[in-house]
């Protein structure tokens, strides 16, 4: 009995990595994923409905049969145990960050420009009675940022709208009632004693796979051969390793995907990334040089094509891959370039700063926006955490990865644009495109403190706002028409009514004359206008 169920599963793997790498090969799917998927989906959207533990609901019921004046107002308003979801709103509303960001950016400035050139006049309060005003908005603003930050939270895993029967995605187990709690346990059961070993023999075939079929192909000498043979060896891995983990990749507007040369940028979830994108097309890879396991798959690769891998706190590294990525673009039989301009891993629910240096090398950018579904597997890395191993065990051991990939058309740098400019043009196209928040804060702040450069950024930006909305001092701004006529000719009639009438004479005189005017009088009509000047 034993030895038949034993053959039986023997010949059932057989069979599944024969499918696999047939399907591999030939880029097909069968769409058993999508099905399960589906059905694990409208799963969820049932469990969220189960919400009350049963034996809250009978402690509910003793208490209303004890308390027969309670109305049905009151009754509602008991609080009702559930289920901690990951999907909880946020902790505070961020009111006031939010009317700071809009005080402080760039939109204040265009809307007083658009105000100068239909020449109304901008009205223009005190400084001290702007300080004032702020001064509370900017407190609130700051201790919202010490309860939760915008930037902190894009390097921790996204929140999601319910449970999916994943326990890393639960602080504290709670019990809810008995159906969730068999669910729980079927799907552990099948996770780990059936999902789990067919993947990581997926996993280990695409590992041997890659690493025979890259050293093979590096000893070829006609280097187009060695390229055709290096792109179908590729498709075919990867292909392998998206199915041990049971990826759904949807690939949109495939028409504007890089052919040849050229540089494709995307926002930067996981490694897993370079495996999502080298399914449907083959590129060389630059990025931070890496130990362990990954840094076994960077050499893998390493030896059939030309990649670049260097350590970012290396000056002449960085140096050589500028120089390198220089001549690499300006040859267009080679292969197009994959960069991550974030520098870090960030949770799939914004876009962070571009940097700027691949910007700087081509005129040409191919983008390329990728959006995760993270209601059956979450893709985020948190590198702080948890290793690469370790966060590849995770994922094998959830449901599935779903993807959404959109290749955006081609950008070209303006004439006159700037690379950092062209960086937050494409940053901005990503991030609409994917449906992500675009945010101007730098990656590198998960692994650093805030420079001061940023500081004086921000006090430049509070300054500038400052000379948009007030005089900068408590006096009037000095009326142009009145100070010009006394310029011109004089008006006796603004001076200070204690003036004797001696004086107002002499000022007459000498503004009417002031060719036959005498020294005191000049010094008279000087003193005149001065003061005048200060009333105006």
């Amino acid at each position: 009995m034993f030895h038949q169920i034993g053959y039986f599963l023997y010949y059932l793997i057989c069979f599944i990595i024969i499918l696999v790498l047939i399907l591999s090969v030939t880029g097909k799917s069968t769409g058993i994923r999508e099905k399960c998927a589906d059905f694990l989906l409208v799963l969820f959207e049932w469990a969220a409905t189960q919400t009350v533990d049963e034996n809250l609901e009978s402690e509910l019921e003793g208490e209303e049969d004890d308390s027969e004046t309670l109305n049905e107002d009151e009754a509602a308003a008991i609080p009702r145990k559930r289920r901690r979801a990951s999907g909880d709103q946020p902790l505070i509303a961020r009111q006031w960050s939010n009317v700071i960001e809009n005080k402080l950016s760039s939109r204040g400035s265009e809307s007083s420009l658009e105000s100068e050139n239909l020449q109304e006049p901008v009205q223009k309060n005190s400084t001290v009675k702007i300080l004032v005003n702020d001064t509370l908005e900017f407190v609130t603003a700051g201790v919202e940022s010490i309860i939760e930050d915008r930037v902190t939270n894009r390097f921790k895993a996204a929140e999601i709208t319910s449970w999916n029967f994943l326990s890393r995605n639960k602080d504290v187990y709670v019990y809810i009632n008995w159906k969730l709690t068999v669910i729980w346990v079927l799907g552990v059961i099948f996770r780990y004693c059936c999902l789990f070993p067919v993947r990581l023999l997926l996993f280990t075939v695409a590992i041997l796979t890659m690493l025979i079929t890259t050293t093979i192909i590096g000893y070829v000498p006609n280097r187009a051969l060695r390229k055709r043979l290096n792109r179908s060896a590729m498709l075919m891995c990867f292909r392998i390793f998206s199915r041990a983990f049971s990826s759904i990749i949807r690939f949109h507007d495939k028409q504007n995907k890089a052919t040849g040369g050229g540089i494709c940028v995307a926002n930067h979830t996981s490694p897993i990334d370079v495996m999502i994108l080298s399914t449907d097309n083959v590129y060389s890879m630059i990025g931070q040089r890496q130990g362990g396991f990954l840094g076994f798959l960077q050499t893998s690769l390493s030896r059939s094509e030309h990649h670049l891998w260097f350590e970012r706190s290396e000056t002449k590294d960085r140096q050589q891959v500028a120089k390198s990525l220089q001549e690499h673009v300006d040859d267009p039989t080679k292969l197009p370039i994959l960069i991550f301009p974030e520098g870090t891993c960030i949770n799939n629910t914004s876009v962070m700063l571009f940097k700027k240096g691949s910007f700087e090398i081509a005129s040409t950018i191919y983008p390329i926006a990728m959006r995760y579904d993270n209601r059956l597997g979450d893709a985020f890395w948190n590198s702080h955490e948890t290793g690469y191993f370790a966060y590849l065990m995770s994922m094998m051991t959830s449901w599935a990865l779903i993807c959404d990939v959109w290749y955006l058309p081609p950008v070209t740098r303006g004439e006159d644009e700037t690379a950092i400019d062209f960086a937050k043009r494409v940053q901005k196209m990503i991030a609409k495109k994917g449906g992500l928040i675009d945010l101007e804060w730098d990656g590198n702040l998960k692994r650093s403190f805030v420079p001061q450069r940023l500081k004086e950024e921000q006090k430049e930006a509070f300054y500038n706002y400052l000379t948009r909305t007030t005089s900068i001092c408590s006096c009037k701004p000095p009326n142009e028409e009145k100070l010009k006529k006394l310029i011109e000719g004089g008006l006796p009639e603004v001076f200070d009514e204690t003036d004797n009438e001696h004086d107002q004479n002499a000022e007459k005189d000498g503004c009417h004359d002031s060719g036959h005017s005498s020294p005191e009088e000049g010094s008279q009509v000087q003193s005149a206008k001065k003061r005048v000047a200060r009333k105006v």
